[in-house]
């Protein structure tokens, strides 16, 4: 079936199709490309592109004013882009609610008038273009773009202000964030769901026989899950739009490497010849992941069809955790002391062990997981940070030391890194959607990475090392070995 995103293959950002480095706005471009999303959010969700307000931005606010105070790059490119309302099911994208009113665009330069850095004459350089959905975050902002520089990143909340002149910000070109979100939407990540899906019955005056008038339902509810999809709806108000908390390509390409981790660091340890087939005993049974309180989904899934491996260690100090430990989870019991507060939420999963505990709050957990005093080392799936964000594969990596105070180490925007015990391979600053953990993929192929190069060495247990060797994150010669592939989306 062919993409509904085909007639714009050329305006998407790819390796092949790189954005233009320029200080004006790719203007043509980037109208395609918003027009685009917001046409197949408004049919997905069951309308008819008759029944849609396709009035430009600039016809609802365009003024003189506006003329002078932005880029004509800019103007040109309102007035070309439809302007959804952005509620009544109509909202541009999961993150982005839609495009700012003209007070809404010029509040973040009220905000920075005082600050110290601000050059004469800068006040409207930087504008928020794209609001961010108001039940995400509390003081929204959303999608910032740079009048001098042609660039965009996602802020999600003035509460959190970045400092807009630091030259490593990961500022991306708007074409990019807006390609970013259709790859989401391809992958199946971000869902555009039929109105139906999920919808209450719908009550309304019914006369009887005996001419009394009652309420009753006259609509039934909605199927509750999507049937192409499996997605459901948001439990905020992002429709049409919801994330799924991961996708079958996650759990296919992490199931990938890790029979090319597993079987490498096998060769090399001389536990398996090259041409030998690989034991397909499941790494843990359903009946165990039962035991272990692993609800169904990314967890289980991939616990369930991964192959047990013939070593313990897959990265310095980190392995495989015993048949007691798998099972006695840290969080295990926090679901059933705070039902409430846990509601929508799995707990962190402790994948792979490291030597070692350390407190809830130097593992840099959330409330109630934080209640936890002590917490062993090692990785976990930190399914959901927070609930507005759902991602299942997203990771953290407790060490039982703090990696940084030389400020040699780096999160993968290229950022030095904050000293802290769970920051290695953190993403920062995410320039495109709210910020998640590291998805696990990225993980197993930096490690996949520094096996196959021979920076780490293998012996009959695995990769060896110890613990220790996670130090030299935050040397000059080696951090570049500890950063994982930016994978944002």
């Amino acid at each position: 079936m062919a993409s509904p995103f085909a007639s714009i293959a050329s305006q998407r950002v790819s390796a092949q199709k790189p954005p233009r480095q320029t200080p004006e706005l790719d203007f043509d471009r980037c109208a395609a490309l918003h027009n685009t999303i917001s046409i197949y959010g408004w049919l997905r969700s069951g309308r008819k592109v008759a029944d849609m307000d396709r009035k430009t931005w600039w016809m609802k606010h365009g003024t003189k004013t506006l003329e002078v105070l932005l880029r004509p790059s800019l103007v040109k490119y309102l007035k070309k882009i439809f302007d959804l309302p952005g509620g009544d099911g109509s909202h541009f994208f999961y993150y982005i609610s839609r495009l700012a009113k003209t007070r809404e665009m010029f509040y973040l330069g009220d905000l920075l008038d005082d600050n110290e850095k601000k050059l004469k004459g800068e006040k409207h350089r930087f504008i928020t273009l794209y609001m961010t959905n108001k039940e995400l975050v509390s003081q929204r902002s959303g999608i910032v773009y740079d009048q001098e520089t042609g660039k965009a990143i996602f802020m999600p909340t003035f509460l959190h202000i970045f400092d807009l002149y630091d030259g490593n910000l990961p500022w991306q070109r708007l074409e990019s964030i807006l390609s970013a979100f259709i790859d989401m939407i391809e992958v199946g990540k971000a869902v555009a769901l039929h109105e139906s899906i999920g919808r209450e019955p719908r009550l309304g005056p019914v006369e009887g026989p005996d001419g009394q008038t009652s309420w009753q339902e006259i609509a039934p509810p909605g199927p509750k899950v999507d049937p192409y999809t499996g997605a459901k709806r948001s439990r905020y108000d992002t429709h049409p739009w919801s994330l799924v908390s991961y996708t079958h390509g996650d759990l296919t390409t992490c199931l990938r490497l890790w029979e090319e981790l597993f079987t490498i660091i096998e060769i090399k340890s001389g536990l398996r010849d090259e041409e030998e087939d690989p034991n397909t005993t499941p790494m843990c049974s359903r009946s165990g992941l039962s035991a272990a309180g692993v609800p169904r989904g990314f967890a289980y899934d991939l616990l369930s069809h991964a192959r047990q491996p013939r070593i313990w260690y897959i990265a310095p100090g980190i392995r495989l955790p015993q048949a007691s430990e798998f099972v006695n989870q840290p969080f295990k019991h926090v679901a059933a002391k705070y039902p409430k507060e846990t509601e929508g939420i799995k707990m962190p999963f402790l994948f792979f062990r490291a030597e070692g505990h350390v407190t809830s709050k130097q593992a840099n957990f959330r409330w109630p997981f934080s209640t936890v005093q002590e917490v062993p080392c090692g990785l976990y799936l930190d399914s959901y940070p927070n609930k507005e964000n759902p991602f299942e594969d997203a990771c953290r990596l407790v060490l039982p030391f703090a990696v940084g105070g030389n400020k040699k180490a780096r999160t993968s925007d290229g950022r030095i890194m904050q000293k802290s015990h769970t920051e290695v391979y953190a993403h920062g600053i995410n320039p495109f959607t709210l910020r998640h953990g590291p998805k696990l993929t990225a993980i197993l192929e930096n490690w996949l990475m520094n096996v196959k190069s021979g920076h780490w060495t293998v012996d009959e247990q695995g990769v060896s090392g110890g613990v220790e060797a996670w130090k030299q994150a935050d040397t000059e010669e080696h951090w570049e070995k500890y950063v994982s592939a930016h994978l944002a989306l």
